[in-house]
């Protein structure tokens, strides 16, 4: 239903929102290593997870399958995390994260044509709330940053990176709940674990180009290992990569996925706002302030264009909320199995 898929797009939106702390926590490392790291313990879970399902799932899948999982593992894990960590630290959260926040207006035009969707004119005045908010948030930050022109190739670079995240990650979230609702074999949480395991094999090839480009091919892994944890504070790194991999990427994904699989494209896009609305409360906390007024202004007027948005969708896709059954014993949009 879609109260249910709301409701699980806004806790996955919570969890996420966690991750963009760790690019400020882990300022001595690269966006690349904070990846890096991330991503190889989403994909080292991924695996355990999947044991139990090791010997059903190949026959369950196709060849589109797995070509489309290495897609959504890079496409909307390792890179588009690796641009959002250079993003914020070059400019901030605030920026890169409101920037990122246009995910809703991308994913909302691409997907117009999908089953389930509002017309876009019928979507127009929301869709402009959340604008608004966005411009408003940068505005805000974009004119505080000017004051420092010797800041200007770090803003110009890190405002470069956003706006790539949000390609990225525009493409990841059509591209995947295009999948959820087309692929029956698994369920949302077997394909989030899928994901994770897709996203941990480039974070594998990444880890070796990053900490093993000065060793030999035939130098063990451990050793590759052993150089990051006595570099700068490697204790650090890996409990907040472990934090980050497991409620950022696994139970984040997992959340996700079952709101994916409820709610029609359009609607999935406006869901995506509660990430950075809780990106900018986590930064909030961190920095030890209170939003300034464009600030505030702008969280009002992105929660009122998704409330308004999910006002749109309701009457017209009451039917999303009766679960189906679909081919294999899962639950359809309206089912549970997330």
């Amino acid at each position: 239903m879609i109260r249910t898929g709301v409701l699980l797009g806004a806790a996955a939106g919570a969890c996420w929102g966690l991750v963009f702390l760790s690019p400020l926590v882990l300022s001595a490392f690269s966006a690349l290593e904070i990846a890096a790291g991330r991503f190889l313990v989403y994909g080292a879970v991924s695996l355990v997870c999947l044991l139990p399902f090791v010997r059903t799932l190949p026959e369950r899948l196709t060849a589109s399958d797995v070509r489309l999982l290495l897609l959504l593992g890079a496409c909307g894990n390792v890179a588009f995390f690796a641009l959002l960590a250079a993003s914020i630290q070059k400019v901030g959260i605030a920026p890169a994260s409101l920037i990122v926040g246009l995910v809703p207006v991308v994913v909302t035009v691409w997907g117009r044509h999908d089953h389930g969707a509002v017309p876009l004119r019928q979507l127009a005045w929301p869709l402009v709330l959340i604008f608004a908010g966005v411009a408003c948030i940068n505005l805000d930050v974009l004119g505080s940053i000017s004051a420092t022109p010797n800041n200007l190739i770090d803003v110009v670079l890190g405002l470069t990176f956003a706006f790539a995240a949000l390609a990225s990650w525009s493409l990841f979230a059509v591209l995947n709940a295009r999948a959820l609702k087309s692929v029956t074999g698994v369920s949302s949480q077997q394909w989030s674990y899928l994901t994770g395991l897709a996203s941990g094999l480039w974070a594998l090839v990444l880890a070796g180009v990053i900490w093993g480009g000065g060793s030999s091919a035939a130098e063990p892994h451990a050793d590759v290992l052993e150089k990051i944890v006595v570099h700068r504070d490697g204790q650090v790194f890996w409990l907040v990569s472990g934090g980050i991999g497991i409620a950022g990427s696994l139970v984040a994904n997992a959340l996700w996925n079952g709101a994916s699989r409820r709610l029609p494209l359009t609607l999935t896009g406006q869901v995506f706002v509660f990430e950075p609305l809780f990106a900018l409360l986590y930064g909030f906390v961190y920095e030890a302030r209170a939003p300034r007024v464009l600030e505030m202004v702008a969280i009002a007027l992105m929660i009122s264009g998704v409330l308004w948005t999910i006002r749109k969708h309701a009457p017209r896709n009451t039917s999303v909320g009766e679960a189906s059954v679909l081919p294999g014993g899962l639950t359809g949009p309206g089912g549970s199995g997330y």
